[in-house]
């Protein structure tokens, strides 16, 4: 438990008027705002979101604290969750508060304000006239309901508030030996302030991984036969793919939690090949189009110039002298879900290993897709029969006998 004292004026204690007996008690007043502690950096974990001091509200709050007296009434302030008891002596001003959990514990709401004190604080650029009013509440189990309804002055996205219920941790134990995972954004604004990070949105991983989940997009039917489903979404819709993962063939999320956790362990042993294959194809698909006889850097998306890099792979970050378009990469790395077998303790394996059907058919995979008439990697990317064209030919490779 970390204990910690400020300075306050207005303190108000304000007990819950529908249930007493809940804990649930809120303490509003002013506090000084150079009394804020700089170890309150440390309980932001309960934010559903990474404070981006770059946009405008964040640098109009820095601007209000510098110029306006009365920041404590133009600031819609802060709110934190702490231990149960706070302690306020209306002769000293002095305020105490504790807090113990971090998963419980810390900044809710009103984190580009604390953000922009706590660095106006360190700079020695904060006058000791400033104010800003806060909000302590004691008793909650957990943020995350608080956490969303407070946090709609920029709306927070499902992603940071499935991280703040911690429903990413099988992801995490999966991914943590890949070398993409420190890339990987699971919350708002995350990674934003280290520039030699590419972060990676969640969303798109999840949808690259349950395009190969025989839970959601399972390629046989009940009766066997191959499924007309693809897995076209995952493409189209990365909220409404997190949002298959998330809920996972239940309502209750306890449940749900399960089936997540279950899906991800019995997908562990190819979830390295699937990231690899991406990458293979991505790095790979300009040369291999040229082994078809496709001229792939003719095409306007290829961004082909003389040899130049013109980007870098998603996932190994390697230059790239040919952009290939996530409308194609998406249907070719899909196809290759016609190789996934499980086992009969419900683990997944390959029938063939993915980069040496790659090898073998990578050229009529890519001529399928630049055969496509038209131009538009997103319209290719949502041709149904394209998808289901490209799967049957993995699909006929896979179990051909040798």
């Amino acid at each position: 438990m970390e204990k910690f004292k400020l300075k306050a004026k207005a303190f108000k204690k304000m007990e819950d008027p529908i249930d007493k007996d809940n804990g649930h008690i809120k303490y509003v007043c002013y506090v000084q705002a150079n009394s804020i502690p700089m170890e309150f950096d440390n309980w932001m974990s309960t934010n559903p979101r990474e404070q981006k001091m770059t946009t405008n509200v964040a640098i109009k709050i820095k601007e209000s604290l510098m110029e306006n007296s009365n920041f404590h009434e133009l600031n819609r302030g802060i709110l934190m969750s702490v231990d149960e008891k706070v302690e306020w002596d209306n002769k000293t001003n002095d305020l105490l508060i504790s807090m113990s959990d971090p998963e419980k514990h810390g900044n809710i709401d009103g984190g580009h304000t604390l953000r922009a004190i706590l660095t106006a604080k360190k700079n020695n650029s904060l006058s000791g006239d400033k104010y800003v009013f806060f909000e302590f509440i004691t008793g909650i189990d957990s943020p995350v309901e608080l956490a969303a309804a407070r946090n709609t002055s920029v709306q927070v996205d499902l992603k940071s508030i499935a991280e703040l219920e911690n429903s990413f941790d099988a992801i995490k134990k999966a991914f943590k030996r890949l070398p993409f995972a420190n890339r990987i954004q699971y919350k708002m604004n995350e990674h934003y302030t280290n520039d030699e990070i590419e972060e990676i949105d969640v969303r798109e991983v999840i949808a690259i991984l349950i395009m190969f989940s025989q839970e959601i997009y399972a390629y046989k039917t009940s009766y066997g036969t191959l499924s007309d489903v693809q897995p076209i979404q995952c493409y189209s819709g990365k909220e409404a793919s997190l949002k298959k993962f998330l809920y996972l063939n239940s309502s209750d999320k306890k449940t749900q939690k399960t089936n997540r956790e279950k899906m991800i362990i019995n997908m562990e042993n190819i979830i390295p090949d699937i990231f690899n294959l991406w990458d293979t194809v991505e790095t790979t698909f300009a040369s291999v189009s040229s082994g078809a006889g496709k001229r792939y850097g003719t095409r306007k998306y290829s961004k082909y110039n003389n040899g130049e890099v013109v980007g870098n792979a998603l996932f190994s970050q390697k230059d790239l002298t040919y952009y290939i378009p996530r409308g194609l990469l998406y249907p070719i790395v899909g196809s290759f879900r016609a190789l996934v077998q499980i086992d009969s303790e419900g683990k997944y394996y390959w029938a063939k290993p993915p980069q040496e059907v790659w090898n073998a058919i990578g050229q009529k995979l890519v001529s399928l897709i630049l055969d496509e008439k038209v131009e538009s990697p997103d319209v290719i990317a949502k041709n149904g029969n394209l998808w289901s064209n490209l799967f049957k030919e993995v699909y006929i490779y896979g179990y051909m006998p040798k």
